[in-house]
């Protein structure tokens, strides 16, 4: 939109983390180059997977240090005067909520030509010329775009009925991810915390695939996952 309009301003609640990567993937353009296309997007793919794990990883074992990191690639980009502590520095440790990445430091670019700005603040109400803003402050706009994140609803809300009984769904198990303890039959798709949602996805569509044409190969009727360890541990699926 910057490159667009005159003028944007991302006005958030709160900061998170930004980090840049590149736009293209600079060894999947190599291993293009010298290897079969199927083995090339293999080699990426677990690459790609490895280095996720690894930050992850690292960001719960080493937190103050990976914030730091991440603060000094800000600062990188938008320099000494830029007041990083107010819009770039969350109250949370890395991945406690997902990185925001963008691609080759666009939003950085964006700031530093002045074509966007960033205000750290609280909506109090719309005004016929922009936004009033908790601290006071007038945000002038012409145009709003709202982007307020999700509030989910499991199933969205639809009641789940297993011989004559409602499914408590807080009470039940996950199997891989992707299926409710004793609900035969019934597969959501559900994507990663410290990953690309569509990944999880698509892992979640193969494997219901195989499972389908596994069914029909054994003529089943269908499928579900128990569980027979009263003992096992419990976490919140998320």
């Amino acid at each position: 939109m910057a490159k667009a309009a005159r003028h944007v301003t991302m006005l958030q609640r709160s900061p998170t983390y930004v980090v840049s990567r590149p736009d293209r993937d600079q060894w999947a353009i190599t291993l293009g180059k010298y290897l079969p296309a199927k083995l090339a997007y293999m080699l990426v793919r677990w690459k790609n997977i490895s280095l996720q794990a690894m930050i992850f990883q690292f960001s719960r074992r080493r937190p103050e240090k990976l914030k730091a990191m991440l603060r000094k690639g800000v600062r990188a980009w938008l320099g000494s005067d830029f007041d990083i502590a107010t819009h770039f520095t969350p109250k949370y440790n890395p991945w406690d909520q997902r990185l925001c990445l963008v691609p080759d430091g666009d939003l950085f670019r964006s700031l530093r030509k002045g074509t966007s700005s960033v205000v750290t603040d609280q909506i109090k109400t719309f005004t016929k010329t922009g936004i009033k803003l908790a601290s006071g402050a007038l945000l002038k706009a012409d145009i709003v775009v709202s982007a307020t994140g999700l509030e989910l609803l499991a199933m969205g809300g639809m009641e789940i009925v297993v011989d004559a009984k409602v499914v408590a769904i807080p009470e039940t198990l996950g199997y891989k991810g992707m299926m409710l303890s004793d609900v035969p039959n019934f597969v959501l798709a559900s994507g990663y915390t410290n990953a690309s949602w569509t990944l999880k996805c698509d892992l979640t569509s193969e494997y219901v695939c195989r499972m389908l044409n596994y069914m029909d190969h054994k003529k089943f009727d269908y499928c579900v996952a128990r569980n027979n360890n009263p003992d096992m541990d419990r976490v919140r699926l998320s």
